[in-house]
């Protein structure tokens, strides 16, 4: 995986020390009050889905979008299905998106394998997330098949954090080591599509998209990689979907918190 850090010629003369909490006292005090300007929109459809009419469903909070058929809403999935297929994370959508035609053909080839690495890492979360789940309510199975819910899901965003105001912020002398509230502008942010299927039918019973941007810290040096908010992103993700998956309908899944004050 490809891992970008900041070029960092000087270090205007101030003092450090008392400049950093300064800082992150500002952005406390300017961020939080607000955080829902934080989430992204949701992204445009990429075409993995078939178009459907998203429905009410506050149980799944923690998405954007959801569609559930209706014989399958209100109802426990582990009284549905006994175990739950992680299909392999499709990337086949990701070259279309504006951004990477943008790249030059080196760029996209770099691209290309860190999407394949994503991919990778975002199904075998999900999978560790199920395992390890405290109800067990569903287990983890190898196919699909009767009695299996098949999650299909699709990489359709990923964008670097800093991608573009990295090397301007810091020719302008802005870029102060630690500082993470300068980084809310250059957040790179992660999208997925997904669809659930009848493993005993193969029919689609439920269909859901969501789109994040790297959480914001105010001292963020996680952020001085290129792909460490997308990381963290899909970690969520796998926990919000282990939960929902063994929880009763009356149980909301909450969207994890945009803010972190952790600085990694």
């Amino acid at each position: 995986m490809t891992l970008i850090f900041p070029h960092i010629d000087s270090i205007p003369t101030m003092n450090h020390t008392r400049l950093v909490p300064c800082l992150t006292a500002a952005l406390l005090a300017t961020v939080l009050p607000s955080c829902q300007l934080l989430v992204p929109a949701p992204a445009a459809d990429s075409g993995f889905n078939p178009r459907t009419t998203a429905t009410a469903n506050s149980r799944a909070a923690f998405l954007q979008q959801v569609w559930i058929a209706d014989s399958y809403r209100g109802k426990p999935v582990s009284e549905q299905f006994s175990s739950v297929y992680i299909a392999p994370v499709s990337t086949r959508f990701m070259a279309e998106q504006s951004w990477w035609q943008q790249q030059t053909p080196m760029r996209q080839e770099s691209l290309s394998e860190d999407t394949r690495a994503i991919a990778t890492r975002m199904r075998q979360q999900f999978m560790a997330a199920i395992i390890n789940n405290r109800a067990h309510k569903i287990s983890l199975a190898r196919a699909p098949g009767p009695g299996v819910l098949v999650i299909e899901l699709a990489l359709v965003e990923l964008v670097p954090s800093k991608a573009y105001w990295n090397a301007a912020a810091t020719a302008a002398g802005f870029a102060v080591p630690g500082a993470g509230f300068l980084s809310i502008a250059g957040r790179g942010s992660i999208a997925i599509e997904g669809r659930a299927r009848d493993g005993a039918t193969n029919s689609i019973i439920a269909t859901f998209k969501d789109r994040r941007a790297d959480k914001t810290a105010p001292v963020d040096l996680g952020k001085y990689t290129w792909y460490h908010g997308a990381e963290a992103n899909i970690t969520d993700w796998a926990a919000e979907f282990a939960e929902f998956l063994n929880t009763p309908p009356s149980h909301v899944v909450k969207r994890a918190k945009s803010i972190t004050l952790k600085p990694w």
